[in-house]
């Protein structure tokens, strides 16, 4: 029988504390071995403990869990899940949390509605599972620098480059938008599986560390050369056959809303051979169909290697349903638009 997930609680008030160890330790396959109440203590209890997976509230006295969640990266790499609030502050901060290194989060409670404790365990606890086999050995980048933009490439420059990720993916976004050069001769849409509101301080997070120009989504807009779109929580994103952007409002797609599958689709026809795919780090095969879609239609299609993925679930079905031309780091994948090299 495999040994029990090694589970650090921190969070400084000691009822809330008590509820999460409550909720972690009715899952037989998780153990909570310790608890914490500042940013110094959560890093001394991983440092001391070495647990398997920390859940980590941002809001914590002391250094801060920010500060805090750097130092667990820099000093023992280990799997955290973040608990957030749903103050702007508190989604600004969990963004920023999940761009250094923080495999996912929970929100705590949802204003003026009584929390449902069933859920917060069934989803706590789902997120603890996943993130106990995360891949956090990888250094997350500190700052970004712009690259220099290449001499263009022979063929002309693709309209569109549509960007997919899920768990572990605001980190692998940012990495990716790092290796790209400004200015950029495409325009580029992500689609990353967050909630309504987090997607726009994504925007604004990616926004204030790239050279790039960054911005949350508004339907029926053009995509415009040079800039990057984020596709807001909640809504697909679709391109017409005139390449607008369409935002719908309709049924999630496999569980996602947004999801990559529809916005790679229809990326595939409404620009054919003129698009990019790549699709990062997550859980689950949301946009392996769409990438091969994307493959079919004559575009260049990447997917994240497995070395460098923290959850290398929908970069594998890509591989599975070879939708993927070329697998590389996100800076690779990077490097590779910015240069133009074509490894079909």
């Amino acid at each position: 029988m495999p040994s029990p997930t090694r589970v650090l609680v921190v969070d400084d008030s000691p009822s809330v504390c008590r509820v999460l160890v409550g909720l972690l330790r009715s899952a037989p396959d998780i153990r909570v071995i310790g608890t914490a109440a500042s940013g110094e203590a959560a890093v001394a209890g991983v440092l001391a403990l070495t647990p398997d997976v920390v859940t980590l509230d941002l809001e914590m006295p002391g250094i801060g869990g920010l500060a805090a969640l750097d130092q667990i990266m820099e000093r023992q790499p280990t799997p955290v899940v973040l608990l957030s609030g749903v103050s702007g502050a508190a989604i600004a901060g969990t963004v920023a949390g999940l761009a250094r290194g923080a495999v996912d989060f929970v929100t705590k409670y949802t204003p003026n509605r009584d929390t449902n404790p069933l859920a917060l365990a069934r989803e706590l606890i789902a997120k603890v599972r996943v993130a106990a086999r995360a891949n956090v050995t990888r250094p997350v980048l500190a700052k970004l620098a712009p690259v220099e933009a290449a001499p263009p490439a022979a063929s002309a420059a693709p309209t569109v480059v549509v960007v997919g990720a899920s768990t572990g993916g605001p980190a692998a976004v940012r990495e990716l938008l790092a290796a790209l050069p400004h200015p950029l001769a495409a325009a580029v849409l992500v689609v990353q599986h967050l909630p309504t509101r987090f997607t726009r301080s994504l925007a604004a997070l990616l926004a204030s560390q790239t050279a790039l120009p960054v911005r949350e989504a508004c339907d029926g807009e053009r995509m415009l050369v040079g800039e990057v779109l984020v596709a807001p929580g909640g809504l697909h994103a679709r391109f017409d056959r005139g390449g607008r952007l369409r935002l719908e409002d309709a049924a999630a797609d496999h569980g996602h809303r947004p999801s990559i599958d529809v916005a790679m689709a229809s990326a595939a026809v409404a620009f054919g051979p003129r698009a990019i795919g790549v699709l990062l780090t997550g859980m689950g095969a949301d946009g392996a169909r769409g990438l091969a879609a994307m493959r079919a239609a004559g575009g260049r299609t990447f997917a994240q290697d497995e070395g460098s993925c923290a959850v290398y679930g929908m970069p594998r079905r890509a591989a599975q349903l070879g939708a993927a031309r070329e697998t590389d780091t996100p800076a690779g994948i990077g490097r590779r638009i910015a240069h133009g090299r074509d490894g079909r």
